[in-house]
């Protein structure tokens, strides 16, 4: 199951509550009980996100409540992995921290962080086929970094430039007071944020070194509990996914990655019923239409991504999935 940390809902409730919002009405609207509140049960799935989401919006009224949950988005809604970040000897470390153990907090969206001679470029990375209610998630996660690394440096973290993946709202105000320092850009190929390296190398305040290595310890360990939990067809699902970068995964480059032999990965995976190659289309299909449907990407470089030697031979395999050409499909989400 693809999930979300429970504490993540509940602190996104809590601020609708703080808007206007009534915590019962929401998670009564979105068919989620009170326990998630209390963190119980620890992980929802992402159809939930996407309910409470829809619910926190209506019961608001505010298209940019987003923004606001990112504003006030507190350390300890991140578990252990809050604790390592605070702790890291400076903000260039605790976005890469966060960045490396972000599966704790669940499977929508992660980040990757690319640091260049003047400059680093943190993108958002969407790991599930996208849906019109994670644009809210996108604008959570983008000011909650700015809000918890100004709170956490000496001096204030000013982005030079932020770009949304999705469609320009018709008031883009929020988001232009949102980040005053940072030219605002929409329907870029991904969602990002642009600093000064002299920036992201401020060191965090009260950050404890010892605390830094123990925390980081034990999220490690959970970390890898989380891999040895998941069922193998989602363990294959990732491998895949981190593999589909202009080649094809094989079943023995897998099996090896996963550390059983390719009998085996076999077997457990046709107990979950399913195969390799089942897994191997599904994921193809998935990111193709999330590239189609949020990108300019031309189809021939879809094609190499997702490891086909011709655009003809994805083109044959995308109207298989759907019925329909990539060109197709993508001219209905213009």
């Amino acid at each position: 199951m693809r999930r979300l940390s429970s504490s993540i809902l509940a602190f996104r409730v809590a601020i609708a509550s703080e808007e206007g919002g009534d915590i019962d009405a929401i998670l009564h609207a979105a068919g989620t009980p009170r326990d998630v509140m209390n963190g119980n049960p620890p992980y929802v799935d992402l159809a939930t996100e996407r309910r409470v989401w829809q619910a926190i919006i209506e019961a608001t009224g505010r298209e940019d409540i987003g923004l606001v949950c990112g504003k006030r988005f507190p350390t300890q809604a991140m578990g252990m992995l809050g604790y390592v970040c605070a702790n890291a000897p400076s903000l260039h470390i605790a976005f890469e921290k966060s960045c490396q153990y972000a599966r704790i907090m669940g499977d929508s969206m992660g980040s990757l962080v690319e640091r260049g001679p003047t400059e680093t470029r943190i993108w958002i990375e969407q790991w599930t086929e996208w849906h019109d209610p994670l644009r809210y998630t996108v604008d959570c996660f983008m000011t909650a970094m700015v809000s918890w690394a100004t709170a956490n440096a000496p001096r204030p973290v000013k982005p030079k430039e932020v770009g949304f993946h999705y469609a320009r709202p018709s008031d883009t105000t929020a988001h232009e007071r949102a980040f005053p320092t940072a030219s605002v850009h929409f329907e870029t190929d991904f969602s990002y944020q642009i600093y000064d390296n002299s920036c992201l190398d401020q060191p965090i305040i009260g950050a404890n070194s010892e605390l830094f290595r123990d925390f980081e310890d034990r999220v490690q360990r959970v970390m890898t509990h989380i891999r040895n939990s998941a069922p193998w067809s989602e363990r294959v699902r990732r491998c895949v996914v981190e593999s589909l970068k202009g080649a094809t995964p094989t079943l023995d480059a897998v099996a090896s990655e996963l550390a059983v032999s390719t009998r085996t990965l076999q077997l457990r995976l046709n107990a979950e019923g399913t195969s390799f190659s089942e897994i191997l289309s599904a994921s193809r299909a998935d990111l193709a239409k999330e590239f189609l449907k949020t990108t300019d990407v031309r189809n021939d470089e879809i094609a190499y991504l997702l490891g086909y030697s011709e655009e003809s031979v994805f083109s044959r395999s995308f109207k298989k999935w759907t019925g329909r050409t990539p060109t197709e499909f993508r001219s209905s989400f213009a």
